[in-house]
């Protein structure tokens, strides 16, 4: 290959990459919305990509199926959540400022915009089933890695850091559950609940009216 053909194959190769890009985030954008509207049970590949302006054979370009594509998704808000909880508890002074943080960021995260509050709502089973997966998976190890810091800095006392973070996920899943039932949704109340509960157990929770 001479210089010349080189040089024309470079910006060729830059288009289909560009390309490539751009229709996995279509396709991403598209199923989002999908699984908002309709739940993960109840949604297709064809569902998705009628959402595009994409053949449907470009689909399987990308994912697999539609359970790669619905990991994808997740995967993605993961990743948000990630970066969001960097600027969060990581940033806490006291114990109660690192269990708000924690709650608060992610409460807030998932009412932030009516679509994902769609998502959380309908897709809430699909998502139990991903909590093993390496992308959900990094939100904990994230987790266990502020309680070590928030306990060497001496915010936080010395405890069993794996109970701890499972105990901390846990409540932010199923009161997140909860929480998105309700009519009006109220993040801010969720985030004081669990607050109050890690900070002082039930003896520091606020009487029910």
């Amino acid at each position: 290959m001479n210089e010349d053909t080189s040089i024309a194959a470079e910006p060729r190769s830059g288009r289909r990459e560009q390309n490539k890009a751009e229709n996995r985030i279509a396709l991403l954008k598209a199923a989002r919305a999908v699984f908002a509207e309709m739940g993960f049970g109840a949604a297709s590949v064809r569902d998705i990509v009628r959402r595009t302006d994409l053949a449907s054979g470009t689909f399987y370009n990308y994912f697999k199926d539609k359970d790669e594509i619905f990991e994808a998704v997740v995967g993605e808000l993961t990743g948000e959540l990630l970066r969001r909880h960097n600027l969060g508890r990581a940033r806490a002074t006291s114990a109660e400022e690192f269990f708000r943080r924690h709650y608060a960021v992610y409460f807030d995260f998932i009412v932030e915009d009516a679509e994902l509050l769609a998502l959380a709502r309908k897709n809430f089973t699909a998502i139990r089933t991903l909590l093993d997966k390496p992308d959900v998976r990094a939100l904990a190890q994230a987790l266990n890695a502020d309680i070590r810091a928030a306990m060497a800095n001496g915010l936080l006392p010395r405890l069993d850091v794996p109970y701890l973070c499972a105990a901390m996920s846990g409540i932010a899943f199923e009161i997140s559950v909860i929480m998105v039932a309700r009519d009006p949704v109220d993040p801010i109340a969720a985030a004081e609940f669990a607050t109050r509960l890690m900070m002082g157990g039930l003896e520091g929770l606020p009487p029910k009216a």
